[in-house]
């Protein structure tokens, strides 16, 4: 069971206990009495309910109140042990899963180490005779070369004795071959030079155009990134005062509209006190003058309280910016010690409706007065609620 849960059971417990009495108070009233007006200063005669009866069932309330929040406190106490005692438990398991789950990474690693110190052994063993392989295989090749050579020098013997016996006929032609190559070689070596030369001055010349075309480009990219920046910061300075007028706009039809709905309401509560007067002026009018008094300073005080519930429901209310220039009306029945018993349906912006209703709830009890007559005026409320940032 969750805390929710747990909290949820007493909640509609003393849901149901409430509505049970607000039942009682309904069956007490005498309905055949002059239904009196539905404003909030509007005075009527009805029968008034007794006195003892109300306090007695009050006096009631408040001890079914109290054995619900001892019920209640007992029942959370032993969620809190239960809720405890499984917290201790799952620390105990995650606490032996924790050792286990050392000890096997523990067993894990030193199987690792042994796996690697056996494949570095192994790797150790491969390398050493490749080793040993690659020394044989050298000494092969050198054994193979000093025979290559022996050869190469008995051959180069040989082609020198045969040289030289050869030497005396060659050394002329050689001597003429050598000259005539030489020339050959020289005559070779300047048409080589001024190739390079020409290729050099052509590689030069191409370089030297392609540096010129690659600063030419350079220049046009710059010059077009410079105009695109330049057409990016007028673009964003027009959407940001576009955004600003659109910003100021919606602040002043906001503001518009709100003194607009706090105008209506206005001229609505105004018509509907004006309405009231009328009303008990024509309940009254052949009242006593002492009487008229005594009832002028009954509506003063009823203003006063309805006044004083509004401020408190005002507090515990949470508002949007959504619900400003909204309203909702909304009637409350409540005990005379202002415990509120019974909240009807509200008339008006829905969202705005919901929310007073939470901030109703929220409150609890309301402000009421000693005076016996204001407080039985008090019991049927009707309020208009208009939400204040």
């Amino acid at each position: 069971m969750t805390g929710n849960e747990g909290i949820r059971k007493p909640l509609l417990i003393s849901l149901a206990l409430h509505l049970t009495i607000g039942i009682f108070f309904l069956v007490g009233v005498n309905f055949n009495a002059p239904k009196r007006p539905t404003q909030a200063v509007s005075i009527i005669e009805a029968t008034m309910i007794d006195d003892g009866m109300v306090a007695a069932q009050a006096e009631r309330l408040a001890d079914m109140q109290a054995q619900q929040q001892q019920a209640q406190a007992a029942e959370q106490a032993r969620q809190e042990a239960e809720l405890q005692a499984a917290e201790e438990a799952e620390r105990r398991a995650e606490q032996q899963k924790a050792a286990e789950e050392a000890a096997r990474q523990a067993e894990q690693q030193k199987a690792v180490a042994e796996q690697q110190a056996r494949a570095e052994r192994e790797r150790q063993q491969v390398v050493e005779q490749q080793r040993k392989a690659e020394e044989a295989r050298k000494a092969e090749e050198a054994k193979q070369q000093a025979a290559e050579q022996a050869r190469k020098a008995e051959e180069a013997r040989k082609a020198e004795e045969a040289k030289q016996r050869a030497a005396a006929e060659q050394a002329r032609k050689a001597e003429e071959a050598r000259k005539a190559e030489e020339a050959k070689k020289q005559a070779a070596a300047e048409q080589a030079r001024k190739a390079e030369e020409a290729r050099k001055a052509e590689e030069a010349k191409k370089q030297a155009a392609a540096e010129q075309a690659r600063k030419a480009e350079e220049a046009r990219k710059a010059e077009e990134a410079k105009k695109q920046a330049a057409a990016e910061q007028a673009r964003k300075a027009e959407e940001a005062r576009k955004a600003e007028e659109a910003k100021k706009q919606a602040a002043a039809e906001q503001a518009r509209k709100a003194e607009e709905a706090k105008k209506q309401a206005e001229a609505a509560l105004k018509r509907e006190q004006e309405q009231a007067l009328k009303d008990l002026e024509a309940l009254m009018g052949s009242s006593p003058t002492g009487s008229s008094s005594s009832s002028a300073a009954a509506a003063g005080e009823v203003d006063r309280y309805t006044g004083m519930i509004i401020a408190a429901i005002q507090r515990n209310w949470l508002v949007g910016p959504t619900m400003v220039g909204k309203q909702c009306r909304i009637n409350i029945r409540v005990a005379t010690d202002g415990l509120i018993l019974q909240i009807g349906q509200g008339q008006g912006d829905g969202e705005v409706c919901r929310s007073a209703e939470l901030a109703i709830r929220k409150t609890g009890t309301l402000p009421m007065p000693k005076d016996p007559e204001v407080n039985r005026q008090l019991q049927n409320l009707n309020l208009t609620l208009i939400p204040r940032l």
